[in-house]
């Protein structure tokens, strides 16, 4: 695939005035992801309209290797060329302004499956990334997208979960096994991030208080490693209904 994107990666366009998008574009043309045309100025996502429209979202839950999760929800397909080039420029290139368009997949999947009032009383954790990772991005992709949902169901989103060791990343291992001993371990509850009132006895005994129905975001589903993981910490801090909610399903 040719090169669709020729600003330098800490070139954030939607933090920058009308004026100096312009000149942006006049400098720095935008393609779009998918079909590789140049996009219009007024266009401040990096994929065209046709090419948005043509992404095919799932139907229902997807099948998952484990019982933690109460459903997985995967808004695509990574094999689709269009969401995967998204996912790939969001995650690895730092292309803060596609967490617009990948949330409205998400919610576009959620409006076609009748779930945005099943989700009333949940709260929203997005998965944690070391903070090496999120120093050389510049964000958590998996953050930008819950604020979004958050938004969108009137959710709180809460930073129920931290990373307490660096990992391989997950693409890296073909093998489910090894993805899963890979993951084992790098997950905490992050409890100086929840506002609610409870003593450290509490905590002790894995209660987390008035939290009973999560939705954890995350940008891609594998092996379904991280999530199940990131899950079965909730789990036993008393979480009864945990969803994982994706762009897309590998």
């Amino acid at each position: 695939m040719r090169v669709l994107y020729h600003r330098m990666n800490f070139i954030n366009k939607t933090h920058l005035s009308p004026a100096k998008n312009f000149l942006l574009d006049l400098i720095f043309p935008r393609y779009c992801l998918g079909c590789g045309q140049e996009m219009a100025a007024k266009q401040s996502s990096q994929v065209c309209d046709i090419c948005f429209n043509k992404i095919i979202l799932n139907y229902g839950p997807q099948r998952q290797k484990n019982a933690i999760l109460t459903e997985l929800l995967a808004a695509g397909r990574y094999e689709d060329p269009i969401l995967r080039a998204m996912i790939l420029a969001f995650k690895y290139q730092s292309v803060e302004s596609l967490k617009k368009p990948l949330a409205a997949l998400m919610i576009n999947f959620l409006k076609k499956e009748g779930l945005t009032d099943k989700f009333s009383g949940f709260v929203i954790a997005p998965v944690p990334l070391t903070w090496r990772r999120q120093l050389n991005r510049g964000f958590n992709q998996s953050e930008l997208l819950a604020n979004e949902i958050g938004i969108f169901l009137k959710c709180p989103v809460v930073d129920l979960l931290k990373r307490t060791k660096f990992n391989a990343p997950q693409a890296e291992i073909p093998d489910w096994k090894l993805r899963k001993e890979n993951i084992s371990g790098v997950f905490a509850l992050n409890i100086e991030s929840i506002n609610i009132p409870f003593s450290d006895d509490r905590w002790k005994m894995g209660q987390l208080q008035n939290i009973q129905k999560v939705i954890l975001v995350d940008d891609v589903s594998t092996s379904g490693a991280t999530l199940e993981e990131a899950a079965s910490i909730l789990k036993k801090a008393g979480v009864k209904d945990i969803y994982g909610l994706v762009i897309a399903k590998g």
